[in-house]
């Protein structure tokens, strides 16, 4: 269980507009309408968040879209997989709370009912004040990329190793050389056996 309970009320519960994902991306100008549209038609069919289609379809780049994010909102991001977290941050958040709203706990302070997460979409209000609800806490989102939420979850509250970039492969070794041409047989000496057969028959020398 985190360290926040869950039974007292939200503390300073936002009710600033929402900015939604795609509007700001495109006023960021890494996502163009046409491509927006197309995401949302695909997140219909299948579920799922709104960046993480937009990734996977190969419409916006994470880094680009988290950048675009921090500097829209005026909020720091911040790289998981580079940050050194101490493993007992997962005290502050259950492992059931951050999957579910895809989030990953950065530091809390129990007795000011703060939370400081990381979040992929901290444009999703609603999600972010449901989870402060729970929690009775007042949570304040960073930007992160999905991908890195995942991957600190694995590996800080269920132990996962974390993957290393595989070895770069060998440089394979170049052919051996060609072997030398055999050397060329001598041609015979036609000549000298005819000056030798010509001595023996005593047929002179020609001038």
């Amino acid at each position: 269980m985190g360290v926040f309970d869950t039974t007292g009320p939200s503390p300073g519960a936002s009710t600033t507009r929402r900015r939604r994902l795609g509007e700001l991306l495109i006023e960021a100008g890494v996502l163009d309408d046409e491509r927006l549209k197309a995401a949302l038609v695909e997140q219909k069919k299948w579920g799922g968040k709104l960046g993480r289609t937009l990734v996977e379809m190969g419409f916006v780049d994470e880094t680009a879209m988290v950048q675009a994010l921090s500097k829209q909102l005026g909020i720091p991001s911040v790289d998981l997989d580079q940050l050194t977290l101490p493993p007992e941050v997962v005290q502050l958040l259950r492992v059931d709370l951050a999957e579910r709203y895809g989030v990953f706990p950065l530091q809390g302070d129990p007795r000011g009912r703060t939370l400081q997460v990381a979040s992929s979409d901290p444009t999703n209000l609603e999600a972010l004040q449901e989870l402060g609800m729970t929690l009775g806490a007042r949570v304040v989102p960073t930007v992160a990329t999905g991908s890195s939420i995942d991957r600190a979850i694995r590996r800080l509250y269920y132990g996962e190793a974390a993957r290393r970039p595989a070895p770069a492969a060998a440089p394979a070794k170049p052919p051996p050389p060609p072997a030398p041409p055999a050397p060329k047989a001598a041609a015979p000496a036609v000549a000298d056996a005819s000056l030798e057969l010509d001595a023996l028959l005593g047929v002179p020398a020609a001038a």
